[in-house]
């Protein structure tokens, strides 16, 4: 039999970028196994989809069961089981008044029922979104998505009506000499309002989209006080706030969305990825008045809502519950921040930041992370990167990583980053 390398680059579209060829048999919990019985430990989670490691008993059990009884019948043709129950846990963990759902197949299509959802609701067009967001990369998705040019580049012209805000990350603002965090919040307030003066008037506005934490952007937190000014002018102007918690949400970011731990109440959320705890699951959250507001047929999904994937999706939610990883989330987090202690000595880091589960580690340039994630591969440790220049590695652990795998991990991506360092002359 041909490589697997091989046969895939013959068979599949060159358009998909690939971090690795890993040439994946199965997996379990925090490991991937290959077909030659290597064994990676997984610090991506599939770009944070498994919350609960992979092929968690409970989560295999649920979508066994469920395939055997009803693998498909769309949700606009008949009622189950699965995907009210998934509603129906959802209902006690969003934001206070989030209450209704329409489930989709992906972020990016989650994304798109929002956006429409908010002109259908406010009568308006404008989107305001945010400088290195990252919103999927269907036509609409791509036109709001900023994280790179690169996803845009081809595709003329994309989605009307949409404005582009500056985000507070000081690290990445051109505005010399170089400033703190509260600066930079204050600056790019004042650019919202400049924009709502100059560029589209307040009553043009839909709605705002930002992502509480930068994913492919960086894993960049917004302040907390950014955050509630920006609910505080879409309340004041009539627009709607849309948060995108699709990477964030269910204890990735420390609690159960951003939002809620920011203290911050959207009108809409944007969820998918751990939502499905690994099958393929995105949902519009928004409370039952503005879901009413929103016409019958306008709007609708042949595969959203799928059986098995809610099943999928709920046994995840309900491991979330009992084994209590959202709160330990703060652990996980905890845990890495401690082991890249050395890495803050580096010059060639700029910067490590958390929220939750979510670390970065900042390099000064692609080629350090490129080399430090391939060192960790050559240690059997599998890591990602992102950033407008990908020049950050992103740690996105399961929540019940053993915490001794996840040490021998982040030990091995310091050693990895400082075995570069040293080979590089000086």
């Amino acid at each position: 039999m041909a490589d697997l390398e091989e046969r895939s680059k013959r068979v599949l579209s060159p358009v998909l970028g690939h971090y690795t060829y890993l040439p994946l048999d199965r997996a379990e919990g925090s490991w991937l196994i290959t077909k030659d019985g290597r064994r990676v430990l997984d610090l991506t989670c599939g770009i944070a989809v498994t919350p609960v490691g992979h092929c968690h008993p409970a989560v295999v059990k649920a979508v066994t069961e469920q395939a055997s009884k009803l693998m498909h019948i769309s949700s606009g043709v008949a009622s189950y089981e699965a995907n009210v129950a998934l509603a129906e846990l959802l209902a006690t963990v969003m934001p206070a008044g989030i209450d209704t759902f329409v489930f989709q197949n992906s972020g990016a299509e989650a994304i798109e029922a929002a956006v429409k959802l908010a002109r259908q609701v406010t009568g308006r067009e404008g989107i305001i979104v945010f400088r290195g967001g990252f919103h999927g990369r269907t036509t609409g998705a791509a036109t709001l998505t900023t994280s790179k040019a690169a996803y845009r580049r081809g595709y003329g012209a994309l989605l009307p009506e949409v404005h582009v805000a500056p985000f507070p990350y000081a690290l990445a603002c051109p505005i010399k000499p170089a400033h703190d965090t509260e600066t930079c919040t204050e600056h790019c307030l004042a650019e919202i309002d400049a924009m709502l003066e100059h560029e589209i008037p307040p009553d043009n506005v839909a709605a705002f989209l930002i992502e509480p934490v930068l994913g492919e952007g960086g894993y960049v937190p917004a302040p907390a006080a950014f955050l509630r000014s920006l609910r505080e002018t879409a309340s004041r102007i009539g627009a709607l706030l849309i948060v995108d918690e699709i990477q964030t949400a269910f204890g990735r970011g420390g609690a159960w969305t951003v939002a809620e731990r920011q203290g911050v109440v959207p009108d809409i959320v944007t969820l998918a990825k751990a939502l499905g705890g690994g099958l393929p699951l995105g949902a519009v959250a928004a409370p039952r008045a503005l879901h009413e507001k929103w016409p019958t047929g306008t709007h609708g999904s042949t595969f959203g809502g799928n059986p098995v994937c809610c099943a999928s999706g709920l046994a995840t939610m309900l491991v979330l519950q009992r084994e209590h990883l959202i709160e330990r989330a703060e652990t996980v987090g905890r845990i890495v921040e401690e082991e890249l202690a050395p890495l803050r000595r580096d010059e060639r880091v700029r910067e490590i930041r958390r929220i939750g589960a979510m670390i970065a580690v900042e390099f000064g340039d692609k080629a350090a992370s490129k080399a430090a994630t391939a060192g960790a591969l050559d240690r059997d440790v599998l890591l990602i990167t992102c950033g407008a220049h990908d020049q950050v590695v992103r740690f996105i652990p399961a929540l019940n990583i053993l915490e001794e795998d996840l040490r021998r991990g982040v030990r091995a991506f310091v050693e990895a980053a400082q075995g570069v360092r040293q080979a590089t002359p000086v």
